[in-house]
């Protein structure tokens, strides 16, 4: 693995809002000693029938150990990079939430009838939904997969599938079903775009948020990249982005800006 090319996806910055998450998970799950945000974020099946809404959103800011939030901090970082560079920031923020919504929403209904008691937390939902994304747009262009240097391959689209199962295996107290539904989300999306760019918000009202918000905007540090609206083409085809053999994205070569230059 090109490890400098998971860190700075096609040797860019990292991208402002991915940058931002990380460190406020690290500060939420931190904040989470000295208050019960676990007991008043994490989501279970009757979160949605007590209409527990904020629940169904912010499940995936808390979690449960050390090793729990370094795992999905590492697993999102590239994917999550990559997605914001190619849809923009303020997007990225807009399909974060409402990934997280979906994916909550399919956990509880059912969970109604599986696990009432069971609750989920954390971010792995969203690297699932990423993982599928980008597993379906390539398998598009590449629908086999090389494992490592050997003569063997899967199927591109069943990547993520083989990695929910292999998880549930070696971790069993793991949210099997947390995962497969961010997996659904993520298979969905991919698969009808179009659809969902139609229940988010249009270019250009979030083009007039960022223009009301340049102040706040160039106070982002030197090296952090702010992916604005109006660079932003999601309507063009989708490229294949991988170098390597690898089954998920690491970088691309999508222009940015560096907030701090011209």
């Amino acid at each position: 693995m090109n490890w400098k090319s998971y860190v700075l996806p096609g040797g860019h910055a990292p991208a402002a809002l991915t940058s931002g998450l990380m460190v406020f998970l690290t500060a939420i799950y931190l904040l989470s000693f000295a208050f019960a945000l676990r007991d008043d974020l994490s989501l279970a099946p009757e979160s949605l029938f007590d209409l527990q809404l904020s629940r169904l959103s912010m499940y995936p800011l808390v979690h449960l150990s050390p090793l729990h939030l370094l795992f999905n901090v590492l697993a999102l970082w590239g994917p999550l990079n990559l997605f914001e560079e190619t849809h923009g920031t303020v997007y990225t923020g807009v399909f974060l939430n409402m990934s997280a919504l979906f994916t909550g929403i399919l956990y509880c209904l059912l969970g109604k009838l599986l696990y009432p008691g069971v609750f989920v937390a954390g971010a792995s939902g969203w690297c699932f939904t990423l993982f599928a994304f980008y597993s379906f747009k390539e398998s598009q262009i590449r629908p086999r997969t090389r494992i490592l240097n050997t003569g063997y391959s899967i199927p591109t689209l069943y990547t993520p599938i083989i990695l929910v199962v292999a998880i549930a295996v070696i971790i069993p107290g793991s949210s099997f079903w947390g995962h497969f539904f961010g997996l659904c989300v993520g298979y969905a999306i991919g698969y009808k775009e179009s659809w969902f760019h139609k229940i988010t918000p249009p270019g250009w009202i979030i083009a007039k948020i960022e223009k009301v918000l340049d102040g706040p905007i160039h106070l982002i540090p030197w090296g952090i990249m702010y992916y604005r609206e109006k660079d932003i083409d999601r309507n063009k085809d989708y490229e294949p982005l991988m170098a390597t053999d690898t089954p998920l994205p690491l970088h691309n070569d999508h222009p940015g800006t560096v907030l701090g230059t011209a």
